[in-house]
């Protein structure tokens, strides 16, 4: 079987498995409906016929926003995993091969094993309409479900309110991170239609993390959570974290007060500092973990999360080395939207003593 167990990934389609024999993956072409359409009907129907396996999973951690959630969902892995606790995670999209999306506790889905759940999740479906998102947001409950972790992190697909991921019912915390103009086809065209959407994973008395925000978003925020009873903590109104350039650590600090020290994050930028300090609360929120400095310090060293500011190891390519001088670096960074671009031209500066070629593609 090719690694590659979905080819291709697009969220107004779902393209089948290109391992799985043909006539499954004809099937899977002729899914629909073909564009999006937000609803969790659909889903919801399909996880009353697998048993609601969402609602057997412990210890959910849910993550919306529209940058940066996947680099909070790398950073609390790492704090967890640093803990010797078991974790699977469910994120999108993925940089080479759809098992990524799927991490049982460390290792991707196996081709085998996401065939199996997704002709069940077919099967089961009974050619009603889908979409490949809801397809495959049941596969990961499902397995989920069958290989149970300590703890489940959740990154939701799009919007949030009617995002596929958002059938559970009362995830320990729910994390906001930066929200900006995106999807705007589907969450609307102004921050505050966007924001209303996003904040719709917010549950009743549960915790909630948020991240960098405007003022605009969050009085939304503030206005959903209070109806909703829900215990905040806002990024510079509850919390906050900053990069301390001499010390060469970044400097945590909750309610202003009870101020402590931590390594730079391993993943580069300095957006990663917040990203960073939303992993650190939310970690010191869950009391039942008690998760010590040290190894939260030993997570932030370790973490990693591939495509975001990455720095790529010249001889692992396919390249040929005369051409290339062994002083030059080469660094991948897969930011898609306005908001991803500023951050990156924030890094750009710092090399502004070097020669910068760049390479840029978009669709």
């Amino acid at each position: 079987m090719s690694n590659n167990f979905l080819n291709v990934v697009h969220k107004e389609k779902y393209i089948g498995p290109n391992t799985i024999e043909i006539s499954l993956e004809k099937r899977l072409e002729q899914l629909h409906p073909k564009k999006i359409d937000l609803s969790l009907n659909r889903i919801k129907n399909l996880l009353a016929k697998l048993n609601n396996p969402q609602n057997k999973i412990k210890n959910i951690i849910h993550i919306a926003g529209t940058n940066g959630k996947g680099s909070v969902l790398a950073f609390l892995k790492a704090f967890l995993k640093s803990g010797n606790y078991s974790v699977n995670t469910y994120s999108s999209p993925h940089l080479l091969n759809f098992n990524e999306r799927i991490n049982l506790n460390g290792k991707n889905i196996s081709n085998e094993y996401l065939e199996k759940i997704l002709k069940l999740c077919e099967k089961k479906n009974n050619d009603l309409p889908i979409t490949f998102f809801e397809m495959t947001t049941a596969a990961a409950f499902i397995a989920f479900k069958e290989n149970p972790a300590d703890y489940t992190i959740l990154e939701t697909g799009l919007g949030g309110r009617l995002d596929a991921t958002n059938v559970i019912k009362k995830p320990i915390v729910s994390i906001i991170n930066e929200i900006s103009i995106d999807h705007t086809n589907f969450l609307g065209t102004t921050l505050k239609q966007i924001a209303k959407e996003k904040c719709g994973i917010i549950k009743k008395n549960c915790l909630v993390v948020v991240g960098s925000q405007s003022q605009e978003v969050k009085t939304i925020i503030k206005k959903k959570t209070e109806k909703l009873k829900s215990h905040t903590f806002i990024y510079n109104d509850d919390w906050s974290v900053k990069k301390d350039t001499s010390l060469n650590k970044i400097i945590y600090s909750n309610n202003k007060k009870n101020k402590e020290t931590f390594p730079l994050p391993n993943l580069k930028g300095n957006h990663q500092v917040i990203n960073a300090g939303i992993a650190i609360k939310t970690i010191k929120l869950i009391k039942e973990l008690n998760l010590k400095n040290n190894l939260i310090k030993k997570g932030i060293k370790n973490v990693e999360w591939k495509g975001r500011l990455q720095k790529i190891q010249i001889n692992t390519l396919n390249l040929s080395i005369d051409r290339i001088s062994k002083k030059w670096e080469l660094w991948f960074d897969g930011g898609h939207n306005k908001s991803a671009s500023y951050v990156l031209s924030e890094s750009l500066k710092s090399w502004k003593n070097k020669d910068l070629y760049l390479i840029f593609g978009m669709l």
